[in-house]
């Protein structure tokens, strides 16, 4: 029978060499998993990244993927430098390699500062109504005369209204701020401005006023989207273009074929007519001389 140490020191001699392989082949991230990388080498087509909680695993950025907009960044030195931590999702896992993507990830605050200004719409959420900014700290409502419609009261009553934002103190992603201060109603002092004396009381024509500063926000809430220029053909076009080149070359085999045949056919004919010349003497012509004349004339051809 055999001892406990015995049998403890077979298991371990067994399960030893798995340990080893799994300690040094550690498991695969899954695809879709979102992961800290680090970015390790920068090459013209992208850049690799080591992926912090995977000791030993490193996947390739794609230059095409490394804008989280989506939107298309030539060579990958401009956006990337060895060390910039940049949050990733894996793509695909193929033969131990890799394939990472930046696209629709928002970054954290240790990430480059362009791509800081980049918020998922999932995350920015629907841009505010006109309610939504009247009751913002950082919109203000003054009133003046208004030259506009208004009867007698005209230039007498305070119905004109200005709506002020300040995109500094307003409580949205610095993205927006951004994309806000590029407008062109935009002040020196980073403020907007909508105006409004249409209507003839303070209430109808504040509504205006804000719903006209609601619009700018509206306009510069989600980022522009990105047209990316294709280069080549789709994989459509490319089948397309194949379904087109056999059909003509099926319709010049058919022209070749019949042209071949045709030949084929008056060549049999031509055969055959010498033939029966030959076979058949003339009239009035012995045999013998109509076979020597036909010679003859054969070798004086020749």
């Amino acid at each position: 029978m055999i001892g406990v140490p015995a049998l403890a020191r077979a298991q371990f001699c067994r399960t030893a060499p798995l340990l080893m392989l799994a300690a040094s082949n550690p498991a695969l991230p899954a695809v879709g998993s979102l992961h800290v990388g680090v970015v390790e080498s920068v090459v013209t087509y992208g850049a690799f990244c080591s992926l912090e909680g995977q000791p030993g695993r490193d996947g390739l950025l794609h230059v095409s993927h490394i804008d989280p907009s989506g939107g298309r960044v030539e060579v990958a030195e401009d956006a990337l430098a060895v060390g910039d931590r940049v949050r990733v999702r894996v793509t695909s896992v193929a033969d131990g390699k890799i394939s990472l993507s930046c696209r629709g990830v928002q970054q954290g605050g240790d990430a480059p500062a362009a791509w800081r200004l980049w918020t998922p719409s999932h995350v920015l959420g629907s841009p505010p109504t006109a309610r939504t900014l009247e009751g913002l700290e950082c919109v203000t409502l003054s009133y003046s005369r208004s030259s506009g419609a208004g009867g007698q009261a005209v230039n007498k009553l305070s119905t004109k209204c200005e709506a002020r934002l300040c995109v500094a103190h307003s409580p949205w992603p610095d993205a927006v701020k951004a994309r806000l201060l590029q407008l062109g109603g935009a002040t020196r002092g980073g403020e907007l401005l909508a105006v409004s004396d249409r209507h003839r009381t303070q209430a109808a024509n504040r509504k205006d006023a804000l719903e006209k500063l609601a619009a700018l926000v509206a306009d510069a809430w989600r980022p522009p989207k990105v047209r990316r220029q294709r280069s080549g053909l789709s994989e459509r076009g490319k089948r397309q273009r194949r379904d087109e080149k056999r059909r003509t070359s099926e319709k010049k085999r058919g022209r070749s074929e019949g042209r071949r045949g045709l030949y084929e056919a008056r060549r049999k004919v031509l055969v055959a007519a010498a033939a029966l010349s030959l076979s058949v003497p003339r009239l009035g012509v012995p045999a013998g001389a109509a076979e020597a004349g036909v010679a003859q004339s054969g070798s004086a051809s020749g």
